[in-house]
């Protein structure tokens, strides 16, 4: 409950309201410059040499060593052996950082499905090669649709922008073993035996799901912008890619 304070607290007479003129102005009139002392310039230049720059040197050193290293830990034997103490941080990290992905894999995965079914394109099925020109990302986009051929593109590019590992996203072509028809979808290698499908139009699964709980379907094809391979099946049933 709010009571009110004690009669004899409360200013008296016209003191009141310009109490208040006075607070909302003073409030008012320093808002831009208190704004003002907050300004910066955060990437200006630096001079020759960084000479005066007392962390300069030391950036550069920092720069010099992360650039070697890259983003992954060095196989060297202090690392190694640390590991054996410190390497718990490591992999809290590396189980944080997949479990995030995945579930960021399967949230794609569900809105590429419901967006795709305002942008399926129906392909006339000919067989000129003119009639199923598979589209690049800006085609799909300027002709806002495709079918399966172009909206497995939602869900490739998407794992693109949120900076999943370039190496490990391919599309990918998937034949139906009873008919043999095809169907494209996007294959995540985080295990390089048994990746993930995610299938914007979810003709072969609704579901994020991995290649060995796929069935009736067969990964013949997997590629992105700069590599292509086809797929065989191993003596034990599981797929390997192979240079073309």
């Amino acid at each position: 409950m709010i009571t009110r304070p004690p009669a004899s607290s409360q200013p008296s007479g016209s003191f009141w309201p310009a109490l208040v003129v006075l607070a909302l102005t003073l409030g008012c009139a320093s808002t831009p410059s208190s704004r003002g002392l907050h300004q910066f310039d955060y990437f200006s230049e630096i001079g020759l040499g960084g000479e005066d720059d007392a962390w300069y040197p030391k950036v550069v050193e920092w720069q010099s060593r992360a650039r070697r290293e890259g983003t992954r830990l060095p196989s060297t034997e202090r690392s190694l052996r640390s590991a054996e103490f410190s390497g718990q941080l490591q992999n809290s990290m590396s189980a944080f950082r997949n479990s995030e992905r995945r579930e960021l894999a399967r949230r794609i995965t569900d809105w590429s499905q419901r967006i795709a079914r305002s942008h399926y394109r129906f392909d006339p099925g000919s067989n000129a090669a003119e009639y199923d020109r598979w589209p690049t990302v800006g085609e799909l986009l300027a002709n806002n649709g495709d079918d399966c051929d172009g909206l497995d593109l939602i869900a490739y590019q998407l794992l693109r922008e949120f900076g999943f590992p370039p190496d490990q996203l391919f599309r990918a072509v998937v034949r139906r073993n009873r008919d043999q028809a095809n169907h494209m979808v996007t294959l995540w290698f985080e295990d390089p035996e048994d990746p993930w499908i995610l299938d914007a139009t979810g003709a072969v699964s609704v579901k994020f799901r991995r290649v060995s709980e796929l069935e009736g379907w067969t990964p013949t094809k997997v590629f992105n912008e700069r590599q292509q391979f086809t797929v065989s099946k191993r003596a034990t049933g599981q797929p390997v890619a192979h240079n073309e």
